[in-house]
């Protein structure tokens, strides 16, 4: 919060003229914690404290778990407290060196964990995982927009063909009669494989509705739906579109399983065989 006399003030040691960053008193204590951590731990290492321990434990074998569990304590705060140092100073306690800001970037980047796959040291804008699985699923959608372009071409679904659905009108049912207006395969994918792909519209005014394949093929085995006498012909680059990374595998969403390591998706593990991406460890 800044001061009211326009002087700032640290939050750490309360003196006027810098802010806890780079508070002196502060840098002091963390060396101060990492001399001292680390000097504990080398105690406990070289059994300069087993004596202490002793008086505790009443096997040695106690002792030696009791030595091994302090010293990796005091390492671990002697640890925390390097990272603050290099943060702050850009010099290393461990090797008293100065560090480059690319090195420090390192560091820091080793406690990070990735949002997609979870692993430690990168995030998710670099993330190796994203694209590999993002090449699967081009690759995969490509697939499956094929197939379902094959399976209204078997359907003999066309611009024109009709579509008969009950609809509620006035307080009753009525048989409203709808015609096959549009295509739009951009939406079938590998992870909505089943996507809404007909567009459907009402000459009596009831409006629009998409149906995915799936539904017009349930449509036509019903007896709600009439083939066309044409084949379907879509336009070239109909079936091209393909989803962005960002649109695919937004950011607010992890990993999906069967992208993962676990993952037992057959297509999956197949299309990363054929496109030479080694399996998830």
């Amino acid at each position: 919060m800044p001061s009211y006399t326009g002087t700032i003030r640290c939050s750490h040691c309360w003196t006027s003229g810098h802010n806890k960053r780079k508070c002196p008193r502060l840098t002091g204590q963390i060396k101060e914690t990492y001399e001292s951590q680390t000097r504990i731990a080398d105690r406990y290492r070289n059994r300069e404290l087993d004596h202490k321990l002793a008086r505790q434990c009443a096997t040695e074998a106690g002792v030696a778990e009791s030595r091994a569990w302090n010293v990796n304590y005091h390492e671990t705060r002697a640890e925390e407290a390097r990272k603050q140092y290099l943060k702050r100073m850009k010099i290393d306690l461990a090797t008293g060196k100065k560090v480059t800001n690319k090195a420090a970037k390192a560091e820091r980047m080793k406690s990070v964990t990735c949002g997609y796959c979870k692993d430690r040291g990168h995030t998710r804008r670099v993330c190796p995982a994203v694209k590999e699985d993002y090449r699967v699923y081009k690759a995969l959608s490509e697939k499956y927009k094929q197939a379902a372009y094959a399976k209204l071409q078997e359907l003999n679904i066309n611009i024109g063909s009709m579509v008969f659905a009950r609809r509620w009108v006035s307080g009753e049912y009525i048989n409203a009669m709808y015609l096959v207006t549009a295509f739009d395969m951009r939406n079938v994918d590998y992870h909505t494989q089943d996507a809404p792909c007909v567009k459907v519209t009402s000459p009596q005014g009831h409006g629009d509705h998409w149906l995915s394949v799936k539904q017009m093929a349930n449509q036509i085995e019903e007896g709600k739906a009439h083939a066309s006498a044409s084949p379907l012909v879509l336009a070239p680059g109909a079936l091209d579109a393909v989803k962005l990374i960002k649109e695919a595998f937004p950011t607010s969403d992890e990993r999906q399983y069967c992208y993962g390591r676990y993952g037992h998706d057959d297509a999956v593990n197949e299309t990363r065989k054929a496109l030479g991406i080694p399996t998830p460890l």
